[in-house]
């Protein structure tokens, strides 16, 4: 099929070329000419569309309109070009490379704030870093590392470096739990003095929230989980009993949640909403506790309000009950 479109087109072109050359170009030489490269630009369209890599063939119509086209609009031309980069691009591909990777230079740990700031490790690759890296020395840099981050990001990275097996990165990151510890138990008996001499609200809500920071972050663990979450209930309540605020109300929702009592917790979340605060930073607690006591239906109505930013864990959450 191809040797015949290829000396059908060869065969059309050279006649049309023929009556342009000898013939005087009357209005029906013109004619001639025109129909043979015509045939000839139709049987070369064919020939090129079935050398044709099967992704370039289709759709059909404007596959075959364009090489039609092209080698009509320019006589010869169009069909040395077109045959030659069809040539080229199947019997002379590019080559590609078989490495798949580039080995990097490896770039020092931050040692201080301000290079963390400015640094491209970021708490992911200092995870890694832990997990993966064989060297002892830089295992103990990424925990010096970690130790400017958040205390949000920096507590679960610490406890994971108390696993390591080296016992200078272990000591490392008990050091750095303790210090994070410590000056919170500081706070925690500063704000008590404070609250023993004026007994203000907020005194005790800031004891309150240092306790839960305590079990936030997962440094308390077990019993000692369980008195601070009873401590900051304790305080949370003496704060409320001098001034309800919607803050106070949210905060002791989340530690009665963390309890295991969902439905107190409720009682609190709800006045926590209609305190003033948004449905969005209320939503996600009250869908909990929902969830726990097993109103699915209820629990379904606050998950609406979840956000919808792509990544986030409260997006993934709505997307799966939506």
């Amino acid at each position: 099929m191809k040797t015949w479109l290829f000396i059908q087109t060869i065969s059309f072109e050279s006649l049309s070329f023929y009556i342009v050359f000898n013939h005087e170009m009357t209005p029906a030489a013109w004619s001639s000419f025109f129909v043979s490269h015509a045939l000839a630009c139709a049987s070369f369209a064919a020939l090129s569309w079935l050398l044709l890599p099967r992704k370039y063939k289709f759709p059909l119509v404007s596959s075959v309109a364009f090489l039609f086209l092209f080698n009509f609009l320019l006589p010869l031309v169009g069909m040395i070009g077109t045959a030659c980069s069809l040539l080229v691009a199947l019997y002379l591909p590019r080559k590609q490379s078989q490495i798949t990777w580039q080995e990097c230079e490896e770039l020092p740990l931050p040692q201080s704030p301000g290079d963390v700031l400015s640094n491209q490790y970021g708490a992911g690759a200092l995870r890694e870093i832990l997990i993966h890296s064989n060297d002892p020395d830089r295992r103990a840099l990424a925990v010096n590392a970690v130790c400017h981050l958040p205390r949000q990001q920096a507590v679960p990275l610490l406890q994971l470096a108390l696993k390591d097996l080296s016992d200078d990165v272990r000591l490392l990151a008990y050091a750095a739990l303790e210090g994070i510890e410590s000056q919170i138990n500081e706070l925690i008996s500063l704000f008590k003095k404070q609250y023993e001499n004026t007994t203000q609200p907020d005194k005790a809500f800031d004891i309150a929230q240092q306790y839960w920071e305590l079990c936030y972050l997962g440094i308390a663990e077990g019993v000692l989980k369980k008195h601070y979450l009873e401590q900051a209930e304790h305080y949370l309540r003496l704060s409320n009993d001098k001034e309800q605020r919607a803050s106070n109300n949210l905060l002791l929702g989340r530690v009665l949640l963390e309890q295991h009592r969902p439905d107190q917790a409720s009682i609190y979340l709800t006045a926590a909403l209609h305190g003033g605060l948004r449905v969005k930073q209320v939503a996600p607690y009250l869908a909990e506790a929902a969830y726990i006591t097993g109103d699915y239906q209820k629990a379904k109505q606050y998950i609406a309000y979840f956000p919808d930013q792509k990544g986030e864990r409260l997006s993934q959450i709505k997307e799966y009950w939506s």
